[in-house]
């Protein structure tokens, strides 16, 4: 929470100054006399201080307050009267282990509770005694501040450290989900948004968490003190406001691992106004292709913490073999990560073939996550038996000297080694047929490689040396076959632009220290073909980002024909597998994970694709051939991106449906005359005649202008074609 961003962007949310017992706006009661409380007390206002932590760590203090909120561990308390200072907070939870026995609007002191920091949140803990005193001890009314709400660009710190633990109130607050209703174990739920106010100020109106001063203006809401929050999706529109018409609607600021909380008291109400509908799944090519997926299937297990009731665990199987039979449209190749043991593989295979009346095999193997009783791990593959034969495979553990808590297995590192994986790579050599004539060898490793939890110095050294590993699996196919096809897939437990990635895609640093080959790349990552909107396969905190990931080696480039993150779990509130419904093959099932599946297409002897970069958003765009016949429609995302993947070599016409005013002008190309797209609305039609050629990518720029503003007001750059390795390292895609 403690970072610099730039100056405060112009947005303001409306607040009203209410009363708790009256909610209606005068000043708070006058303190009470201090001879009817006891001398040794310490204002709240003194223990919050006026900076993020409290001044009085370790010290044992005694104060009295107004309760205005419960949780099941503890209770918010407040100062009748506060200090009239704006940067010290007249609130602080007190934290009780168990069920307090306070109620919301009591006068209570606390004698003898520590002040402390819990991950920099300031509480009193262990308190000796709680007492009820009289209410008019407590005055007759709560004076409730105005805080500003997070913006963009700004500090969050900067503007809710002060009301930490404090009620507080407005009139209303409409946003756009940013982070799908996220349920907790504990019973806590928590929805992130972004205020309709400040949606403009967010490029493409997706928080990522590469941009750290959009996920600033992100706001949470959390029901810790009983409000019933609603299941939501990105992209959802919420409303909060009062129960009763006319009122304010009072929450108190909480802070929690890493970020604010606004906790709406019970009874406010929070509706949904607009519901974000989806019915996105990957697309079905034809026999002349073959489709390598990565899927993290979420804890499919029968561990403790996981699936143990046989009946909830057969709807899990279910509820994945839908997802794979529908939004993945029956995948040939699917690397799994969160397959609890081996045998949970082998059942999702079973259970696989009788929803999509396919053949498929299971291959995993036990390595030390899978002993765990709580939450067993294995990474497994499944393969379809009517297109690929199994050649080898086996897990690849790596030792090292380090010991990162991985459980040994007798005989499984030499003396003085320790296992480098809970969940070792598994590599399986195989080949695929199809009508291209010789079946296609292929190696694919599935990795799942350190979660991000806990102490993330370690784990991101530890992340690196698995990528290490891993990046050796790999040069060792190559410095047998330079053109080998090998394909790294799974849950890598970081982002693109991370050291781990970027150690797996270019391979580890030499041991003498030296630089890198200039150039070298040992892998071509597919979300480099990918829009920038498209980049994500898991949000955390409201923040859309990368964890999962699939690279594959130079010599697979010309085969390359596509790629695509399947956005059926992330942005979606996790569906338990008891309220699933078995679903027919065609029909994906939204929310069965957190993470979203990846599909790679390969067309051996050639793939081509089309890519566009463009200003001018949700322009819709279509893609026909010589003879004018319709072969693909998209439309532009929020940043004027598309893609058209699939494609056979050939000509082909970009047909564009500009706004009003606009024109297309380029000096590479020259456009078919623009005429009226029979719209009421006055908008136009744009022609782009384009060679697609497999092996040679081919860059036209064009300029979309207004000339009612006389100036370029987008540009529009189409990529098409294949990168080649080299192409594509140089590539700032």
């Amino acid at each position: 929470m403690k970072f610099r961003l730039s100056p405060p962007l112009p947005l303001v949310i409306r607040m009203l100054l209410v009363s708790v017992l009256g909610l209606a706006v005068h000043p708070a009661a006058a303190a009470p006399a201090h001879a009817e409380l006891p001398e040794d007390l310490t204002p709240i206002y003194l223990i919050q201080g006026d900076g993020p932590s409290t001044p009085m760590s370790r010290q044992r203090v005694s104060t009295f307050g107004l309760v205005i909120g419960v949780q099941s561990n503890g209770f918010y308390l407040q100062d009748p009267t506060g200090d009239g200072n704006p940067e010290t907070s007249d609130g602080i939870f007190v934290y009780t282990s168990s069920a307090p026995r306070v109620e919301a609007w009591e006068c209570i002191l606390v004698r003898g509770a520590e002040a402390t920091e819990y991950y920099e949140k300031t509480e009193l803990t262990t308190p000796r005694s709680l007492e009820k005193l009289p209410t008019e001890l407590c005055g007759s009314g709560l004076a409730v501040p105005l805080p500003p709400l997070p913006t963009p660009n700004v500090d969050p710190e900067s503007l809710l450290e002060p009301f930490e633990g404090m009620l507080v109130a407005f009139e209303d607050l409409q946003g756009v989900v940013q982070g799908p209703t996220k349920r907790f174990s504990n019973g806590n739920v928590e929805i992130a948004l972004i205020a309709d106010q400040a949606l403009p100020f967010v490029q493409g109106g997706r928080v990522f968490q590469s941009n750290p001063a959009d996920a600033a203006g992100l706001i949470f809401l959390g029901n810790g003190l009983g409000a019933d929050l609603p299941p939501v999706a990105w992209g959802d529109r919420v409303q909060v406001r009062a129960a009763e018409p006319g009122l304010a609607m009072l929450a108190v600021i909480d802070y929690s691992f890493g970020k604010y909380l606004l906790l709406p008291l019970p009874g406010e109400e929070i509706r949904v106004l607009s519901r974000h509908e989806s019915t996105e799944q990957a697309a079905l090519p034809d026999a002349g292709a073959f489709r390598i997926c990565s899927f993290n299937v979420l804890g499919l297990g029968r561990g403790h913490d996981q699936l143990p009731d046989a009946a909830d665990y057969e709807a899990a199987l279910h509820q994945r073999a839908a997802v794979i039979a529908g939004g993945l449209q029956n995948c040939e190749i699917i690397g799994l990560q969160e397959t609890g043991k081996p045998e949970d593989a082998e059942n999702l295979a079973r259970v696989l073939a009788d929803v999509s009346g396919l053949d498929y095999s299971a291959i995993a193997f036990a390595g030390p996550g899978t002993v765990n009783p709580a939450f067993p791990l294995t990474n497994s593959l499944l393969v379809r038996n009517d297109r690929v034969t199994v050649l080898n495979a086996q897990n690849e553990q790596a030792c090292t000297r380090f010991s990162f808590s991985v459980r040994l297995i007798p005989g499984q590192c030499p003396a003085r080694r320790l296992p480098l994986f809970n969940r070792p790579p598994l590599v399986a050599d195989l080949l695929v047929r199809g009508p291209w004539g010789e079946d296609y060898p292929l190696t694919v490793v599935v990795n799942h490689w350190r979660s991000k939890r806990g102490d993330e110095s370690v784990n991101v050294v530890h992340r690196t040396l698995q990528a290490e590993h891993v990046a050796s699996i790999v040069q060792a196919r190559l410095d047998t076959d330079p053109d080998a096809h090998v394909v790294v897939l799974g849950d890598l437990n970081d982002f693109q632009a991370s050291k781990p990635v970027e150690t797996l895609q270019h391979g580890a640093q030499p041991a003498d220290g030296a630089a890198r080959e200039q150039g070298h790349i040992l892998l071509w990552h597919a979300f480099d073909a990918l829009p920038l909107q498209d980049r994500y396969t898991y949000i955390f905190n409201g923040a859309s980002q990368t964890l999962d990931h699939l690279l594959l080696t130079a010599g697979m480039m010309p085969d390359f024909s596509g790629f695509d993150i399947a956005h059926i779990n992330a942005d979606y509130p996790i569906a338990p597998p008891e309220s699933a419904e078995h679903a027919p093959a065609s029909a994906p099932v939204y929310g069965s994970s957190d993470h979203d599946p990846l599909v790679l297409t390969v067309r051996p002897g050639g793939g081509a694709w089309i890519a566009g970069s463009a200003q001018i958003p949700n322009t819709p765009v279509e893609l026909t051939d010589r003879a004018g016949t319709v072969i693909a429609r998209t439309e532009t995302d929020a940043l004027g991106e598309f893609r058209f993947f699939d494609l056979r070599p050939g000509a082909y016409s970009l047909h564009f449906a500009l706004p009003a005013h606009i024109t297309l002008r380029t000096s590479t190309f020259a456009l078919a005359d623009q005429q009226p797209a029979g719209t009421s609305n006055g908008s136009s039609a744009a022609v782009i005649q384009v060679e697609v050629e497999p092996g040679q990518p081919t860059v036209v720029e064009l300029t979309a202008r207004d000339p009612r503003a006389g100036a370029a007001s987008a540009l529009l750059s189409i990529f098409y074609g294949i990168e080649s390795a080299e192409q594509a390292n140089t590539s700032d895609r």
